[in-house]
């Protein structure tokens, strides 16, 4: 009688306490992974300042310095830049829906008061654009909060992890395979879109498109998209300089994004997994593309950490099988 109270009791709580912190299972995963690629910055920081409590105070200062500057920097360039890329975009579909496309003639009607839409959606949405906004500060508040006490107390909370894990080397194992799987996918993932999002930004420069900065960012994002990646907008460009006879233009752009940009995708991606991570590359692929579309942005780093964490636990089970 007494086994049973204490089983439902476990049961009961643990079921609560997940139901309690379920809203803040976004700003909890993001505050996990910052603290993993953050730790050995704090160990390095602990070779000058001896104190847990102000080595992880100083950790915390960096982390804000990366995540907040970017934000202001792209801010302070967008609005210049936005409007500039707007304007080539107009220009790109007249010349595209002179072809009397239908599709196109359709896009040229819709984008002809673009400037005027822009406003009518903000003002239409201007209070969930601001809960969004709040949401988000407060996610990212709460996710620097976590990191550093994760940081702060690493030990301390690997030493309970490690109370529930009776074999030590699973253990140590399964900790060296969420290290591995998150270094992997900030190279293969993050790296790789950011240098394919400089690079399609670099060639639209060269060819006098403006927007530098702009691009960068559309072309990391777009890099994640399957099969085409970073072609959704190279291609495009190349065909309005092929289409308005800027013939070395869209050849230019056209080797550019194919060669160059293309190149870092295909070849320099799965070779710096490879080096990484045990499982195959189409695995790693499949496990952000699926972490995105269940976890969202988190999901570019919890879903490989999943996947690679299921095969090291049936790694360990395959091996204890055997023996």
């Amino acid at each position: 009688m007494k086994l049973n109270f204490l089983s439902f009791s476990l049961v009961a709580t643990i079921i609560l306490s997940v139901l309690i912190i379920i809203p803040f299972w976004k700003p909890i995963l993001w505050g996990i992974v910052l603290a993993i690629v953050f730790v050995p910055v704090k160990v390095y920081v602990q070779k000058f300042v001896k104190s847990d409590l102000w080595a992880s105070l100083i950790v915390l200062f960096i982390m804000l310095i990366l995540i907040l500057l970017p934000f202001v920097f792209l801010i302070g360039i967008s609005s210049s830049q936005i409007n500039s890329i707007l304007e080539f975009s107009k220009k790109a579909i007249a010349e595209y829906s002179n072809f009397n496309l239908p599709f196109f003639g359709f896009v040229k009607d819709y984008t002809a008061n673009i400037n005027a839409q822009i406003m009518d959606f903000l003002t239409k949405n201007a209070i969930s654009i601001f809960s969004y906004t709040y949401k988000t500060i407060t996610d990212l508040i709460f996710a620097l909060l976590v990191s550093f006490y994760i940081i702060k107390d690493k030990d301390k909370f690997l030493n309970y992890i490690e109370s529930f894990i009776q074999d030590k080397k699973t253990f140590e194992k399964l900790k060296q395979t969420i290290k591995l799987s998150l270094k992997a996918t900030l190279i293969g993932g993050v790296i790789i879109a950011l240098i394919q999002g400089i690079l399609c930004a670099l060639g639209f420069l060269i060819v006098g498109i403006s927007g530098f900065f702009i691009w960068i960012g559309l072309g990391a994002i777009v890099s994640f998209v399957p099969v085409v990646g970073t072609a959704l907008l190279w291609a495009p460009a190349s065909l309005y300089f092929l289409i308005t006879g800027s013939y070395i233009k869209g050849l230019f752009l056209l080797v550019w994004g194919g060669v160059f940009v293309g190149s870092v995708d295909n070849y320099i991606r799965p070779l710096l997994i490879g080096s990484y991570m045990s499982i195959h590359p189409l695995v790693l692929f499949f496990s952000i593309m699926g972490g995105i579309v269940f976890f969202g942005l988190i999901g570019i780093f919890v879903g490989p950490i999943i996947v690679s964490l299921a095969d090291a636990v049936l790694n360990v089970y395959k091996k204890e099988k055997i023996s």
